[in-house]
């Protein structure tokens, strides 16, 4: 069973004067992501791999092409219901500074509709989940930036996603910090039934957590696969060697 499932996928953006120049964010893209997996979307700075996230997510409309997120087909528009199964995490989070952590959790709760009676317990479990008891009254300007990043992950959790999108969410860390980010990752997709797609440009990275990844350049999907299967598409030895090839 496919969560996403995309065909001929194309996107545009005027720039310029006038808007007289466009830019092709997007170029016939074909991508199918199963039910279940942790899926990595690899590429450099403007390869579209944004773009196709929040397409994907329904916050971007594609211009052409055929699009079916979770049996629903949201090529023209997203219906509502489906973006309640939906979250996103981004690896540069952005909250209301003076809310503390638990505000946050329940600022967020309310705006995916849940009632107050259920939005409690939730938020003690995510709290709980992503080991935050102890910043549960700290603003989040006042946060590490590794905590904020464990508000992102508890926040994309607030309505259990059956689909989850991770951008960059580990850009800017410490090492270590950055180990723990991905342990969370891992915890969650063993814990839940739920698909993740994540965008990184850390090798490492993909190679621990992504069972398939795709490789995307100027807007056109290079390479899908597994790690073993990638190496074996290029000249390269390991993942990194191979995305630097398929980068060129």
């Amino acid at each position: 069973m496919l969560s996403i499932n995309a065909r001929d996928i194309h996107k545009t953006y005027r720039s310029g004067f006038m808007g007289r120049k466009k830019n092709h964010a997007l170029k016939g893209v074909e991508l199918s992501v199963n039910k279940g997996e942790i899926f990595g979307l690899l590429g450099t700075n403007g390869a579209g791999k944004t773009t196709l996230l929040n397409i994907f997510s329904g916050q971007l409309a594609a211009d052409s092409g055929f699009v079916e997120v979770l049996g629903h087909d949201i090529s023209k528009k997203m219906p509502v219901s489906l973006k309640e199964e939906l979250n996103m995490c981004s690896g540069i989070p952005n909250f209301p500074w003076s809310l503390t952590v638990e505000e946050n959790l329940k600022f967020y709760s309310l705006l995916y509709g849940i009632c107050d009676k259920d939005c409690g317990d939730i938020i003690q479990n995510c709290i709980k989940m992503f080991s935050l008891e102890k910043y549960r009254s700290v603003r989040y300007d006042q946060l590490s930036s590794g905590n904020k990043q464990k508000l992102a992950l508890a926040k994309s959790m607030i309505n259990n996603p059956k689909l989850l999108f991770l951008d960059e969410p580990t850009i800017g860390l410490d090492p270590d910090i950055a180990k723990k980010i991905r342990e969370l990752i891992r915890k969650i997709h063993g814990e839940r039934d739920i698909t993740i797609i994540l965008t990184t440009h850390y090798m490492k990275e993909a190679e621990e957590l992504c069972g398939r990844i795709a490789f995307i350049k100027d807007g056109i999907i290079k390479a899908v696969g597994t790690r073993s299967e990638i190496v074996a598409l290029t000249e390269g030895h390991n993942l990194e060697e191979a995305f630097i090839e398929l980068a060129e």
